[in-house]
């Protein structure tokens, strides 16, 4: 424990000021614990394209209740990755920056991490590492004994960091991020505890931190796959036909993929919709070509993005980078009621050039309405009425579209059957 004793020498400064010192207490009653780093995935920044890497670090108390074992009363720590650099897509125009999204944490503001750093100009090759190996480091919070806050012992433990790594280099490369634990040599990652108060007063009795940085009996695991790109997209387009959106996208390789969800979002707004999912092709080398026609879109300004899901449950999202636009019909429109013969359900498309006043009414074989589909003002746009039959006996209806606009008048009657 010496050589863990030693990497505090720099945060012991700070306890001095604040009433708190570090001791070494006997390992068979500290704490162990597992911190695993975990939900990796990549999402598209502000120009659409997978530059933002997102993951979280969670920590658990794994000997909690057992004779003897003080509690986790967590006081301070560090964390450091080792990392592959070759994922940076163009520094010579960009940089990396490393952040944590705190409020997305259990932890209280005191015990998070102040400071974040990327390092990719350190020899770490002299180190031991392979070529082109980083850090990404953050520094350790001040120790704090009267925040009393305590790690998680119920899986999945205590959220402890959200983190988040851009790049301004565009793009991600088609590399794994290799993350793992940078142990050992400082700077490194590190945890401590505060041991529990002896009796008496805090001032006669302060608490003590004690570094539990050891390796045999804590874990440190990455779960699940960290590459930033298991499916490297090499093209994603979109065409417009009156309402339906198609969609093409190729991949040129891809690593355990499971399947697209294909998103749509009106555009300037953060909100997404599932509109399908295509299946993928697991691993392959070989470009792959995909195809999803979103039907029925009424008219307005629209993104679209693919969710790309490993087997493993790992997401990915690749954007488009074009805007989508679905325009105004040309011409009044109504189409057949599909299906046709219905039980009891069934739907309408009808298309309006022009804002107005618009009807849609059914009628029995008599020629007596039974019922109104659509009847009140509508801007021009795509429409789909639906129309509910459980209430009408079987046999032949007749519906009628009576649609007014710009000096216009459209009128047209189709059948229906419905059959129970």
């Amino acid at each position: 424990m010496k050589k863990s004793f030693k990497l505090f020498v720099t945060l012991f400064l700070f306890v001095i000021a604040i009433n708190v010192a570090y001791s070494q207490a006997p390992q068979s009653v500290w704490p162990t614990f597992d911190m695993t780093a975990k939900n990796f995935s990549t999402q598209p920044g502000p120009d659409g394209q997978d530059s933002i890497i997102y993951w979280d670090v969670y920590i658990q108390q794994t000997n909690f209740g057992q004779p003897g074992i003080q509690p986790f009363e967590f006081c301070c720590a560090q964390y450091n990755w080792y990392f592959n650099k070759n994922i940076f897509q163009n520094p010579s125009i960009g940089n990396m920056v490393l952040t944590n999204r705190g409020a997305q944490t259990d932890l209280p503001t005191g015990l998070r991490p102040p400071t974040f750093q990327v390092d990719t100009f350190t020899n770490y090759e002299a180190q031991g590492q392979p070529i082109q190996t980083g850090v990404l480091k953050t520094s350790g919070n001040l120790p704090n004994s009267s925040i009393n806050y305590f790690i998680g012992n119920t899986f999945p433990g205590t959220k402890a960091l959200s983190m988040k790594l851009t790049t301004s280099g565009k793009i991600w490369n088609n590399v794994p991020l290799n993350l793992r634990w940078k142990l050992g040599a400082a700077p490194n990652t590190f945890l401590a505890y505060f041991v529990p108060n002896p009796p008496g007063p805090d001032s006669a009795n302060p608490q003590y931190a004690q570094s539990i940085m050891d390796t045999v009996d804590n874990n440190y695991v990455i779960e699940g796959t960290n590459d930033p790109l298991p499916v490297e997209l090499a093209s994603f387009v979109s065409a417009v036909n009156k309402n339906t959106v198609e969609l093409n996208w190729s991949t040129a390789t891809e690593t355990n993929n499971q399947m697209f969800e294909i998103e749509r979002s009106i555009s300037n707004s953060n909100e997404w919709t599932k509109v399908g999912e295509v299946q993928g092709n697991g691993t392959t080398t070989e470009v792959r070509n995909y195809k999803f026609n979103d039907r029925s879109v009424s008219t307005g300004h629209y993104t679209y993005r693919l969710r790309q899901i490993d087997f493993n449950g790992t997401a990915n999202y690749h954007e488009l980078s074009a805007e989508v636009i679905v325009g105004v019909p040309t011409a009044y429109a109504i189409s057949q009621n599909y299906p046709n013969p219905f039980n009891p359900t069934t739907k309408i498309d009808y298309e309006l050039p022009y804002d107005g006043k618009v009807s849609i009414l059914l009628y029995d074989i008599s020629g007596r309405e039974v019922a109104k589909l659509v009847n009140e003002v509508k801007t021009a746009g795509y429409y789909t009425a639906q129309f509910n039959g459980v209430n009408l006996a079987s046999g032949m209806y007749f519906y009628r579209i009576n649609a007014e606009g710009s000096g216009q008048n459209f009128v047209t009657t189709k059948k229906m059957v419905l059959i129970k």
